[in-house]
């Protein structure tokens, strides 16, 4: 039996950390370099039960596929099985980045303008406190958050042109 000592619980707190920061920094790097990529996932989160439908539909065949490759090819083969496991996660993973400009836009400051990272760094923030909850947002708010992100990448594929960003609330004058 596996005693609770200070190693281990300061292991399980720097592997969450360590998730945390991965998260808002795959955020922040998908949002620097495909800035209109993010804005029309962020756009498609305006239906997020059928972004996400769509995205669970597209990730079960080729992790399916990638798993069977794992176990049949051999040695020399599996970088095809662990290619189609992490495309749909990746891919999941800057879609997802709209996903926190959107939460981010509803934390808007005054700081923000000019500055869109701050937004998606601010909703990255909030949207990965929510996946620390154990059971509910690692086992399922996180796949539903990587699948959602998967649909809204690949419909924003096949989106032109962000037709009008999303409404920004305005902020009322301040008095001194």
């Amino acid at each position: 039996m596996e005693y609770i000592t200070t190693a281990n619980v300061l292991a399980w707190v720097f592997l969450t950390l360590g998730f945390f920061l991965m998260f808002v920094g795959y955020w922040l790097a998908a949002t620097a370099l495909f800035p209109r990529h993010v804005e029309r996932c962020e756009m498609n989160f305006a239906r997020p039960v059928v972004i996400c439908l769509i995205g669970l539909l597209l990730s079960v065949v080729p992790i399916g596929a990638g798993l069977a490759i794992l176990k049949v090819f051999p040695a020399a083969l599996k970088w095809i099985g662990l290619l189609l496991i992490a495309a749909p996660i990746l891919c999941g993973l800057i879609g997802s980045a709209g996903l926190a400009k959107r939460i981010g836009t509803g934390l808007r400051s005054k700081v923000d303008d000019g500055q869109a990272w701050r937004g998606v760094l601010r909703g990255g923030v909030v949207l990965s406190l929510t996946l620390l909850l154990p059971v509910l947002g690692q086992l399922l708010l996180m796949p539903m958050m990587i699948a959602a992100g998967l649909g809204a990448s690949v419909l924003a594929w096949f989106k032109k042109a962000p037709a009008s960003p999303p409404p920004v609330p305005e902020f009322p004058p301040v008095q001194p």
